[in-house]
């Protein structure tokens, strides 16, 4: 019953075991394909069978599953993204990361849908995959090098190979470190790059030419010419991310009253220090060209030069958490911050947000320059950004406490409640005060405060067309972000870019999908597919000790307002509850508690909490 032809997939899931430097190959079945398609839903549900979600996230217990879509390897706009899954050292719950570039692509054309790899390598180790064969090869030599020259020296000899690596930072155990592939796109919250230096893991170089099947050429046809069409109408992917990239929200966002300053302490910017940092400040000074990921036609990517020095960004959240939030308007010291991130694999927003946290402290008093080595951690130091990255991914002198986040480096100088993070994970750039969706996105993102796995509220608040709704409505809130939510679920196990969702919803994908895989996929099948996915990452997450009082914010957002639009605004706890309480009955879990409802789990096959 489960021989009938699936298009677009080859069926595969290639299981790695590093303790014994095995693997095997195992076969997907179509039911579970048809379920859950690929991406964050297939990589999920492949992760919630096989991982204990009490294991420790530096151990040998923990996995890490990759997956690719049936989308990918075809000419659908933007579909080459790969999603990644694995228990996050430093939120303690499931941790869920999506990226773009080319490597994703380059993994489905090895002939494997899904890659699972557990255990434990006794040395550092290079994962080699293709169609022909697995290996693995010794990364002693290149342990300790940085993300550019570790892929350099990986594609010397193979230049059609694509690289996923770490760098220093995941080598240290860095809890906010990233896997980078392409020198400069990241699996980049929730640390990642800690869980790959745990297991030894240094490279995985993936190779091939494998061809993706299309089942109904005409279907598949007609979604993507609609898709196309309302992409080239649409002024966000028409013109605005093509023209200046991501950094072109910052004014808007600025305009919104929503960027952050000083760890979140308000929203004051001049005009003055906003146009020195802008997205048009960056296309006249410092771009070279613009850039896309794999069959991508928006093409946001920024390739940019500082002083002789070349790479990518500052995308719109490394501007801001690099920049304002540290109180710094500098834009080449951001941008040479951001190039040393990416060099080292450490994650932006954390690192921003981080950073941020710990110049609080010090401005305040409560760690002073015997804590910190004698750095000065005022706000708008921007010469000791680029300091404090090195010192975090090598976890020197006080670098070493800072690798651990805000949170437990704020609990350290016994102020956690200076850490602008949800459930550990550092919150993004955007003051959730200026949105109350937004908020509740954050509050309830299964990993942490997360702005895209949280739903990306910012695109429904301000592009939502039709279904744009007031920002500081708690009543619309939950439902709104729920939608938010499935959609991003969706976009994610499709393997496609958020920013498609600027221009259209899921019909499109929906008709592509269908024509590619041979099976009707309708806009309710991909809702019953999020609402599978959003209970299945809570589950694991409830059994990994979560509870409903790590949906909520820090305590800066209910005791300190924030003017917006000329009023004061803060979401005060009884707001918070109500926001939560009402999501959670919208995605039918139980209140005050949070647990998916009895139905549910049956038919996600899960046994009862």
């Amino acid at each position: 019953m489960d021989d009938y032809k699936f298009g677009g997939v080859h069926k595969k899931l290639l299981e790695i075991d590093l303790t014994h430097s095995k693997f095997h190959v195992r076969k997907l079945d179509n039911s579970l394909l048809k379920d859950y398609i690929g991406g964050r839903a297939l990589a999920t549900r492949i992760f919630f069978d096989a991982v204990n979600p009490s294991c420790d996230p530096l151990g040998s217990e923990n996995m890490v599953v990759i997956a690719a879509s049936p989308l990918i390897g075809t000419t659908a706009p933007t579909a080459a993204r790969g999603h990644m899954v694995f228990k996050s050292p430093l939120t303690g719950f499931i941790g869920s990361s999506n990226c773009g570039g080319t490597w994703g692509r380059y993994l489905k054309s090895a002939a494997y849908d899904a890659v699972l790899i557990k255990g434990k390598s006794k040395k550092p180790v290079i994962i080699h995959i293709s169609p022909e064969s697995v290996r693995f090869e010794s990364a002693e030599k290149i342990w300790g090098y940085d993300v550019p020259k570790t892929t350099d020296i990986l594609k010397k000899d193979m230049s059609r190979a694509r690289i996923l690596c770490i760098g220093p930072a995941g080598e240290n155990l860095v809890k906010f470190s990233s896997v980078m592939n392409d020198k400069n796109r990241a699996y980049g919250r929730a640390g990642a790059g800690a869980v790959f230096g745990s297991k030894n893991i240094k490279a995985i170089r993936v190779l091939g030419n494998e061809k993706t099947s299309i089942e109904k050429e005409e279907i598949f046809k007609a979604g993507k010419e609609q898709a196309e069409y309302i992409m080239k109408a649409s002024p966000i992917t028409k013109r605005l991310l093509k023209e200046l990239g991501t950094s072109g929200l910052l004014k808007l966002i600025n305009v919104m009253e929503m960027l952050p300053r000083n760890n979140f302490q308000d929203n004051v910017h001049s005009d003055h220090k906003i146009n020195k940092i802008s997205g048009e400040r960056i296309k006249k000074n410092l771009l070279q060209r613009a850039g896309a990921c794999f069959g991508c036609p928006i093409a946001c990517q920024r390739h940019t030069v500082v002083d002789g020095k070349t790479g990518e960004g500052p995308e719109y959240e490394s501007l801001v958490m690099l920049g304002p939030q540290c109180g710094v308007y500098d834009l080449k010291s951001i941008t040479k911050a951001n190039y040393l991130c990416n060099e080292l694999g450490l994650d932006t927003i954390s690192m921003g947000g981080t950073t941020a946290c710990v110049m609080e402290l010090f401005e305040k008093g409560l760690i002073s320059t015997q804590d910190t080595n004698g750095i000065k951690f005022t706000f708008g130091r921007s010469e000791i950004l680029e300091q404090t990255a090195k010192t975090i991914a090598y976890r020197e002198g006080i670098g070493d406490q800072i690798s651990e986040g805000s949170y437990r480096f704020a609990r350290l100088f016994d102020h956690p409640h200076l850490s602008m993070s949800v459930k550990k994970l550092e919150i993004p750039a955007y003051d959730p005060r200026a949105s109350f969706t937004q908020a509740l996105g954050y509050m309830t993102s299964p990993t942490g405060a997360c702005h895209l796995r949280g739903g990306y509220a910012v695109s429904l608040a301000f592009f939502g067309g039709t279904k744009e709704i007031p920002r500081f409505s708690l009543l619309q809130s939950p439902i709104a972000i729920r939608n938010m939510q499935n959609l991003g679920i969706i976009q994610d196990s499709l393997g496609v870019c958020r920013f498609t969702g600027f221009a259209f919803s899921t019909e499109p994908w929906s008709r592509m999908l269908s024509g590619i895989t041979g099976h009707e996929y309708s806009s309710a099948e991909f809702e019953k597919l999020a609402n599978r996915v959003a209970s299945l990452e809570r589950v694991f997450n409830l059994r990994s000790g979560l509870t409903y009082s790590d949906d909520i914010l820090p305590q800066r957002f209910g005791s300190q307002s924030l003017m917006v639009q000329g009023k004061k605004t803060v979401l005060s706890d009884e707001s918070q509850t109500q926001m939560r309480e009402d999501y959670y009955k919208a995605r039918r879990w139980s209140v005050p508690e949070g647990i998916p409802s009895q139905k549910i789990l049956e038919t996600i096959g899960v046994e009862r909490i």
